[in-house]
């Protein structure tokens, strides 16, 4: 119930902050996206009496770059539909990426020569953050996001890192003010599954403070996604197990991830739908 309730305070934090070779080719030296469309949705119910609130993010693409994003919230109140949506458009120039959204939050991200972002800084609701990253390096040359610090008033407040020592079970550690968690996020021993899709972990893009910077995950300046998909997800110290189940489509393409949290014998689940086009 822990992570129903955090998942609700990622979409809010969001809308107020809010052929058959799919490998990426390169535009000059920067990693771009195969794909116009990647758009997800989930329908979420939290709790009696709460309408069903159906949460749609669609990331849009033009030669291979994030053009922008679309986050829609939709549900019903005494049969009138509403809705709720923030877009947001990303500019580019050299060594640089520009995020900016309807409720006029601005992240400014310095890009390296590859194309990956070395820093940023975000100004929202008067609040200026500011993000480091840095990046391991894999014996192909493809590049991983190993860390992402945030400073909020020039002192450090969050930060995630991952050790890729292990493929198949990667070590994540989650530092939040004076909260610490880490993880390990495994993948099936004898049989990955090939991320084909080209999709961010969805564990990872809801984990604070990335998930802040789903548009920069999407849009490949924090580097690559993971080559392997993870499928389970083991807190240090906790009994709350959350393990991936996906769907494909004749492409080998990703259309549903159903997450399965076990927490003290009782399972929660929630499925995300995905559109790749």
């Amino acid at each position: 119930m822990r992570k129903i309730v955090f998942a609700l305070s990622v979409v809010l934090t969001v809308i107020t902050a809010c052929e058959d070779n799919h490998d990426s080719t390169v535009n000059g030296n920067r990693s771009t996206v195969p794909f116009s469309k990647i758009q997800l949705s989930e329908k979420s119910t939290y709790e009696a009496g709460v309408p069903t609130v159906t949460t749609t993010q669609t990331y849009s693409y033009s030669q291979g770059q994030l053009t922008g994003f679309t986050i829609v919230q939709s549900y019903s109140v005494q049969g009138e539909p509403m809705c709720i949506e923030n877009a947001a458009s990303v500019t580019y120039s050299e060594h640089q990426a520009v995020v900016t959204d309807n409720f006029g939050n601005v992240s400014v991200y310095t890009l390296d020569d590859k194309g990956y972002a070395t820093s940023c800084t975000r100004q929202e609701n008067g609040t200026i953050r500011t993000y480091t990253f840095s990046y391991f390096t894999a014996p192909e040359g493809k590049y991983y996001l190993k860390n992402i610090t945030e400073s909020i008033n020039d002192g450090v407040y969050a930060s995630i890192d991952i050790d890729y020592g292990n493929y198949q079970a990667l070590r994540i550690l989650q530092k939040t003010d004076t909260y610490g968690q880490a993880y390990t996020a495994t993948t099936p021993a004898n049989d990955g599954i090939n991320n084909l899709s080209g999709v961010p972990c969805l564990f990872l893009a809801e984990l604070y403070p990335l998930s802040l910077h789903t548009a920069a995950l999407y849009g490949k300046f924090l580097g690559e996604p993971f080559p392997i998909l993870i499928d389970r997800i083991i807190p240090d110290g906790n009994k709350e197990v959350t393990n991936y189940i996906f769907s494909f489509d004749k492409r080998n393409l990703m259309t549903s991830c159903k997450e399965v949290i076990n927490s003290y014998g009782t399972d929660y689940t929630r499925t995300v739908s995905y559109v790749i086009e």
